[in-house]
Parts: C-alpha cells; structure tokens; sequence
C-alpha cells in the first residue's frame, strides 16, 4: 500500500516542516524564557497525567472502527482492528489534508478479508461520527463561551466566520449528499461541466469515476445510519469522550509548565482547543503544521497571560506571548508527534502480523 520509499519521503517533509516551525515559532518569542517554562518551571508529574489523556483519547477514539467492524465481523483480531484504527495517526500525519489514514485503513481491512463495501461503510460511518460531534462541539462551544472569547481574542467574530462557515458548509453538503439524490447529481454535474474546460477536461475525466463512487458510498453510509442506529450511536458516543480528552490536553500541559488555568476554566480550555482545531483543518500541511499553532498561540495568550498574574496582558504581550508558545509547544508534541509515533508504532505491529499471516497462509496453500 505505501512503500517504505514513500513514507521516508513523507516523514523527511514532516521534519522538515517541524523544523522550519520551531524556528519560526521561537523567533517570535524569547527563546530562553520559553526553554525555561518547559524545563526548569515544568512539573514532571502533569506531563505524565497529559501522557495518561492522550492514551484515553486513542482508546476512545480507536473504539469507534473496532465496534462498527465487529458488528459484522466477529472473527477478526481484535488487536488486528485496534491497530488498524490507531494508524490513521500516522498516516494522517504525514499527508495533506489528513487523508492518508483512510486509504491505508480501508487496505488493511481488505487484508482482514473484510470486503470493499464493508470498509467503505464503516469508514464512512467512523468519519461522520467524527466531523458531526466535532461540529457539534464547536458550535456549543463557541454559544456558550462568546462572550469571553470576544473579549479575549481579538477579531474573534470574524475568527467565527471563516472558521465556522467552511466546515457548516462541508457539513451540510456531506448531509444532503448523503439524504438526497439532487445534491450527488449536482457535484457529477459540476464535475461535467468544468471538464469541457480544456486544461481541467483530462484530470476531471481521470476522477470522475471515484467521485460517482464516492457519492454512491456516501448515500449508502447515510442508509447504514439509518438502519444501525443504535451502532452509530456507540461510534459518536466514543468519538465524544475522545474528543473531549483531545481537547482538554492542553489543559494539563498549562499545568505542566506551572501556568493554573484553574479548574473553573477546564471546559474553557476544551471550548478554545476545539475552535483553534476548527480554524485550521483546512490548513493544506501534514497535520495541520503552522496553521495550528498559529491559531492556538493566538488564541490562547490573552488566557496565558490572565492566568499568570499579568495584569496587562497587552503592555506585557511579549510575557504573555513567550507563555502561550510553551504551551503550544506542549500542546503539538503530545497531540501531533507523539500521537503520530504511536501511530507508527501501531502500523510496525499491524505490519509485521499481516506479513506472518501472509507467510502462514502461503504455507497452507502449499500443504494442500
């Protein structure tokens, strides 16, 4: 599926990208002071309990694609299917848009000899789960804590609308997709329509095949909802409970470089992370990289530097400023790096199985 030529390459751009980040990144504040939050000021007991969270999001999150799979499939390894959906860590890391996990996902689904259709169903259902409660989230999150957020991030109406307005609008096409036959013939319609134009006409004809397809998949997810109700539920409740343990990591990691959010404020901090993530997963980069930490630091040194004693957060920006970059620091090497290596340890375990697998059923055939 990826060849080790490939995902080197890949991984290469990831620390490139890293790289070019941190640079960047520490340009815009003191160094020093930053090196000290995460060092010399830290409390080695909250990265643990920061550790502790992550590992509660990914069992959460993996639960999802493990229960849909084992509705129909009960025979397949159930450490098989843990490592399966812990993959999309890696493989999402390291392209853009986080699309490399489904592929990789709905192949090695195939090498547990779950059929096509099936794989595409349940990946459906696992991705639709997962961007209704996030909006969901988002949405609740930013009617119950606007009038904070507008006080304390400058721009922020504006912040709303370009973040929000995107995904309300892929939210909603995905849904009449996916209810309605006039939306999957007006997206093959445009497709047709632009590939008379000469430039698009020989990519589009290329892709109009997987776009029907898609489409088709699209409604029958929709259908499979409507029939599995209460399995959908199951996938959306433990796409909830990872998503909040996702969220509140920065929360802890603030108390790790000794900055006390306070407890009153943990919703708050879950509130902020869930909207910095909505305004930047469009971003084009493998993870996201730069838009998110351009739109956690942003919003998160007023609240940096409230919670510190600065009185003035804008006479004492540089101050608030070097305390928010630690914290984002934390934030994307527990949620992004770590995550990510533990997706590839995930995809090394569930590789070396199927390669012994491979070789077991080969042996068998040649018996017979």
């Amino acid at each position: 599926m990826y060849s080790k030529k490939k995902l080197i390459r890949n991984l290469i751009l990831v620390l490139g990208i890293l790289i070019i980040l941190v640079i960047l990144l520490l340009s815009l504040g003191d160094i020093k002071e930053i090196y000290k939050a995460i060092t010399t000021d830290a409390k080695p007991l909250w990265f643990l309990v920061a550790f502790g969270v992550l590992i509660l999001y990914c069992l959460f999150n993996q639960v999802s694609i493990m229960f849909l799979t084992k509705r129909k499939y009960k025979d397949i390894n159930t450490l098989d299917l843990f490592c399966i959906a812990g993959s999309e860590y890696f493989f999402n890391g390291i392209t853009p848009f986080s699309s490399g996990g489904q592929p990789f996902q709905a192949y090695a689904l195939k090498q547990r000899n779950v059929k096509l259709s099936d794989s595409t169903s349940i990946l459906l259902l696992n991705f639709l789960a997962y961007q209704i409660v996030m909006n969901l989230i988002s949405l609740v999150s930013v009617i119950v804590f606007y009038p904070t957020l507008s006080k304390e991030v400058p721009n922020f109406s504006w912040l709303v609308f370009i973040g929000f307005s995107i995904n309300i609008i892929v939210m909603i096409i995905l849904v009449l997709l996916g209810t309605t036959k006039f939306m999957g013939k007006a997206i093959i319609g445009l497709v047709d329509l632009f590939a008379k134009i000469k430039f698009l006409k020989k990519f589009l004809n290329s892709k109009r095949e997987s776009i029907v397809k898609y489409v088709t998949d699209m409604q029958t997810a929709f259908k499979e909802i409507g029939k599995s109700k209460g399995a959908w539920s199951v996938a959306a409740l433990s796409k909830l409970l990872s998503l909040v343990c996702y969220y509140s990591i920065p929360f802890f990691g603030f108390l790790a470089i000794n900055i006390n959010m306070g407890w009153d404020n943990f919703f708050y901090v879950c509130a902020v992370t869930s909207f910095a993530l909505t305004l930047a997963i469009w971003v084009p980069t493998p993870g996201a990289s730069g838009g998110a930490e351009l739109a956690f630091t942003t919003l998160f040194v007023g609240m940096a530097a409230l919670n510190t004693g600065i009185k003035n957060p804008t006479g004492d920006i540089d101050v608030a400023k070097n305390l928010a970059l630690s914290g984002m620091l934390i934030w994307r090497l527990f949620t992004y790096y770590l995550l990510m290596l533990l997706g590839f340890i995930m995809y090394l375990i569930f590789d070396k199985r199927d390669r012994k697998a491979q070789k077991l059923n080969a042996l068998n055939n040649d018996l017979e």
